[in-house]
């Protein structure tokens, strides 16, 4: 088997030690370094993925408040069977949690149209 021998070969990455860190160690050939990085991914998204983040914090942040209890699981199948597994756009749902959470999305997306 040949052997590969990389001229920068990287030991060990650590990430951030702190929150307020902006950027990561790493040591290569006995020596640590530290190299700033950006993280832009949610700087650069675009105004139609804030909305579906938006729209998805909505219905996650629902369902935690509201079903997240012994007494709301309940609650939430009940209602679940009363629907027939029906959702909102006539599409059948195999769980209680995931006919809601598109429900809550739909609701959502009708009280705060995309308008960017």
């Amino acid at each position: 088997m040949a052997e590969i021998n990389s001229t920068s070969a990287i030991d060990e990455i650590h990430g951030k030690f702190q929150k307020k860190d902006q950027g990561y160690f790493y040591i290569r050939n006995g020596k640590q370094f530290y190299r700033t990085r950006e993280e832009t991914y949610q700087k650069n998204q675009s105004p139609k993925q804030k909305y579906n983040s938006e729209v998805f914090a909505y219905a996650n942040d629902y369902m935690a408040q509201h079903y997240g209890t012994p007494e709301g699981k309940a609650q939430l199948k009940a209602e679940y069977e009363a629907a027939n597994h029906i959702g909102f756009n006539g599409k059948t749902y195999s769980t209680a949690w995931a006919w809601k959470f598109n429900s809550l999305q739909f609701e959502y997306r009708q009280a705060h149209p995309f308008e960017f």
